[in-house]
């Protein structure tokens, strides 16, 4: 009897095998140990890579607040998100013992989420906001990020 093992690479190269607990889930949460973390979903039948969270040293100071911005437990992630048609990166810092996220693109300004689960539900909350602002606005971005910024509240 074969025995298959579910599997997924991580962008610095290492394959990270999913739990045995994830096989009635839809969706999975797992961390590598070059410090990303990837959230999977079963995309017909198989896993596959639906967001990823690439560890960062040090974000951009402006915008964040000084509170979690210093706190030497918070975590420091970066993305890639298409903002005015083109890739940008979108800095997260999350504080676990405050269960507490800001999450910051270009230059909007900071999106604070409370009641935060951890780093990649921040990424999927701010995501779910952008995008529902950027359809829902009666504004349509022209061209580069301050037009943009106009549809965020």
């Amino acid at each position: 009897m074969t025995t298959r093992v579910a599997s997924v690479p991580c962008a610095c190269g290492q394959t990270l095998a999913v739990p045995d607990e994830a096989a009635g889930r839809e969706e999975v949460n797992l961390l590598c140990s070059c410090g990303r973390r990837l959230q999977l979903r079963r995309e017909k039948g198989a896993w596959a890579i639906a967001a990823s969270l690439t560890p960062e040293r040090s974000v951009p100071i402006s915008g964040f607040s000084r509170e979690i911005r210093e706190d030497p437990e918070a975590e420091r992630f970066f993305f890639s998100h298409t903002i005015g048609g083109a890739p940008m990166p979108v800095h997260i810092v999350y504080l676990a013992s405050l269960r507490a996220a800001e999450v910051k693109a270009a230059g909007m300004k900071v999106t604070r989420f409370s009641e935060v689960d951890g780093p990649l539900e921040a990424r999927s909350r701010w995501v779910a906001r952008f995008e529902s602002l950027r359809l829902g606005s009666s504004v349509r971005p022209a061209r580069g990020i301050r037009d943009i910024e106009a549809a965020s509240p």
